[in-house]
């Protein structure tokens, strides 16, 4: 357990890099221009004008 413990401070740091790289992934996903139409339609629903249900 001792080898473990001295590699905490290196694995925290990993820890993080690994976090921001993946907040950034899912930045990317969500604001690339090609998924803006998508993101606009999404917005609309609760705007439209649906049938009532009977």
């Amino acid at each position: 357990m001792d080898t473990l413990i001295e590699y905490l401070p290196v694995l925290r740091s990993l820890w993080v890099v690994w976090f921001l790289l993946l907040f950034l992934g899912m930045l990317w996903l969500v604001l690339r221009p090609s998924r803006k139409a998508y993101f606009q339609a999404q917005a609309d629903i609760p705007l439209r004008d649906d049938q009532p249900v009977r």
